[in-house]
């Protein structure tokens, strides 16, 4: 058990020490603006830091996500994060004056930028890889963590990150909005989609775009409604009518008259309860580093058929939690769909298993102490102890 508090004994006969952590002021940057499992992570880890007594401040874009959240205890600094000489000059001397022990970047604009600050500053940085790109920038950060072990094998051969600076720390997720799911919060979500209590409710949550996979579900929707008559797809996240990917995926639609079959449902806060109420959460991504959204559905004890790209594999196990998938693959999709639709005893026990994985596997705080381990290893800073 880790003590956090400011006071000290002097009197140390016939007392137990207890470890207690050295605080940290800690530079968290960020660079995106609209919501995804990069930022919502940052947010989760800033709050889990705070708790245990670091001195937290993220510097982030204006007009973005993170600076509307409002996190007891964190500061928040405002930069564009570009590269030239007089912002870089900027950040640099307001960072000095804070002193902060380290930084720690998400997301490619910030990774850059905080390799610059660290060059300008001298203050050591911190990267967490949420995606798999070859960037030069990667091999000049003190520590990079992956978000899965896929990543983590792409940093090592592609980027050439040292594996001596590198490991594999899981990005998670805010669990205790899981354990929180009331039938009158399901009932209310439910009623949302508009979908009545004998529809087979298949959720795809994340923005349209083309990276995460509709068209391919999509592209299998004719054989799911024609094999599965009470079929009804609801779309969570992001999406722009006037983009050219989510015109095409409603020409889809209207090709097969398949319109009212698909409920599009833009942006929700409370993802947990629409997860609750989804019969099976598919996750078709072309690519995915992690799947925070498979991680999500199966806290909320939904079963997940899942592309093999990236971690999903980490996070799916297959004929366990759910079915692992060919990527770009409908007919595989529908296959899957349609063999767990046949079997409601089993996707129970895959929502069950599912459930009991992630509560283990992702908890909070255990990852949180991966981080903070990494924190001190570039630090310096060691584990102090006090008396109780």
């Amino acid at each position: 058990m880790v003590a956090h508090g400011n006071a000290c004994q002097n009197d140390r006969a016939n007392l137990t020490l207890i470890p207690v952590h050295f605080p940290l002021k800690i530079l968290q940057l960020i660079s995106g603006r609209h919501i995804n499992g990069a930022l919502t992570y940052c947010k989760f880890l800033c709050e889990h830091l705070v708790a245990r007594g670091h001195d937290v401040t993220i510097l982030c874009r204006t007009d973005g996500w993170m600076e509307k959240q409002d996190i007891p205890g964190v500061k928040i600094f405002h930069s564009e994060m570009n590269r030239s000489p007089r912002e870089i000059g900027r950040i640099r001397d307001w960072a000095k004056a804070e002193k902060f022990d380290l930084s720690h970047s998400h997301m490619t604009r910030a990774h850059a930028f905080g390799v610059l600050l660290k060059m300008a500053s001298g203050i050591p940085v911190v990267a967490t890889a949420h995606n798999r790109s070859l960037q030069l920038h990667w091999k000049f950060n003190d520590f990079v963590i992956a978000n899965s072990h896929a990543t983590g094998r792409y940093q090592r051969n592609v980027n050439r990150v040292s594996p001596h600076k590198l490991k594999t720390v899981y990005c998670f997720t805010d669990l205790d909005r899981f354990k929180t799911i009331t039938p009158k919060s399901l009932r209310i979500a439910t009623r949302q989609l508009q979908n009545s209590p004998d529809d087979f409710l298949v959720g795809l949550v994340g923005e349209v775009v083309a990276r995460k996979g509709h068209l391919y579900l999509f592209r299998a929707l004719k054989r799911l409604c024609d094999e599965i008559p009470n079929f009804r797809l609801a779309l969570l996240g992001r999406f722009r009518r006037d983009e050219a990917y989510g015109k095409k995926l409603r020409s889809i639609l209207i090709k097969n008259e398949l319109y009212r079959r698909v409920k599009w449902c833009g942006l929700r806060c409370n993802i947990q309860d629409y997860m609750a109420a989804f019969d099976i959460a598919v996750v078709p991504s072309v690519e995915e580093p992690l799947g925070l959204v498979a991680l999500e559905a199966l806290a909320a004890g939904t079963p997940v058929v899942a592309a093999n790209t990236g971690g999903l594999p980490e996070i799916v196990q297959h004929q366990k939690s759910g079915l692992v998938v060919p990527p770009k693959n409908p007919d595989a999709l529908a296959d899957a769909i349609i063999e767990l639709y046949k079997d409601p005893d089993r996707r129970e026990q895959m929502g069950q298993h599912g459930k009991e994985f992630v509560f283990r596997e992702f908890d909070p705080n255990g990852l949180t102490d991966q981080v903070e381990e990494i924190y001190r290893s570039i630090t310096g800073h060691q584990t102090l102890a006090r008396a109780a």
